[in-house]
Parts: C-alpha cells; sequence; structure tokens
C-alpha cells in the first residue's frame, strides 16, 4: 500500500528514505486508523534497571542498524519487508514470554496501548507490528513484573 509523501515525513528517516524511493511499502492489511490495543513488549533491562520505557525501546532492527535473522525457510531480501522497520508487541504476554525465555537477565516486560496518532500497525494473530512517528509518545508503556 503506497502512502503519500507528507506521511512518509512522519517516519523516523530509514524507513521514511525507503517509502520515498519506493523501496517499500506497507501490507495492504496496515491499519491508519484503529482502535488502541494494550499489548506487550520485551524492552532492554538489567535486572537492576528499572528506568521508565521511552522511545529508544522502540527502535527497529535498521533503526538499531542490526540486520535481522532471517527466519528458517523464508527466502528473499528482508530489507525489502516493511515489518523489519516496524517494533514487535503481542497481544498475549505469555507469547512476550516465551519467546524472549523469561525471566531473562537481559529483558523486563513492557504493557501499554499502541495507539494510530503513535503511528500505524498490522495484526496477524496476537503480533502487532507498530511502525511509530517520529516523536511518538510511548510513555504510556510501563514495565511490568512477569509470572
Amino acid at each position: 500500500m503506497r502512502i503519500e509523501k507528507e506521511l512518509c515525513q512522519k517516519f523516523p528517516t530509514v524507513l521514511k528514505d525507503k517509502l520515498l524511493k519506493n523501496e517499500i511499502e506497507f501490507p495492504e492489511t496496515t491499519k491508519f486508523e484503529y482502535e488502541d490495543l494494550y499489548t506487550y513488549r520485551a524492552v532492554e533491562r538489567n535486572w537492576d534497571d528499572n528506568r521508565p520505557v521511552s522511545l529508544e525501546d522502540f527502535k527497529s532492527y535498521f533503526e538499531l542498524g542490526k540486520k535481522p535473522k532471517r527466519p528458517r525457510g523464508v527466502g528473499g531480501d528482508i530489507t525489502k519487508d516493511p515489518h523489519y522497520y516496524g517494533v514487535s508487541s503481542f497481544l498475549d504476554r505469555r507469547i512476550v514470554e516465551q519467546k524472549m525465555k523469561f525471566p531473562n537477565p537481559k529483558k523486563k516486560l513492557a504493557a501499554g496501548y499502541v495507539y494510530s496518532a503513535g503511528g500505524p500497525q498490522d495484526t496477524r494473530e496476537e503480533h502487532v507490528c507498530w511502525w511509530l512517528y517520529t516523536g511518538a509518545d510511548v510513555s504510556g508503556f510501563k514495565l511490568i513484573e512477569e509470572h
């Protein structure tokens, strides 16, 4: 799904540039207007680090300068998959706890709302991919205790 140039300008540079050059497009299932979704996300924290959740905790692989691992059995160029330019969260906390092998000494669980003023999202099953606009407010996400 192609979007207007003006809307492209709202995204971080790494995503904005790909959208403007038509190198990637959002999936057809992407929603720009939607009800808030309460989600769970793992954030990098040591066991004694309780600082508040911030935008630093919501950077995509490419914003962090990391190349994501290709899932088994998936071919093609992952730099063309828009999901790697967004951030993952889940509607079910147990999925995060399982995927991130909680309790994890290097990660903590955060919970909060994915909301349309913060950027578009694409939900598949329990996974929510959120493409945040530059400067989106994520202060509604809080660290929570794991089970």
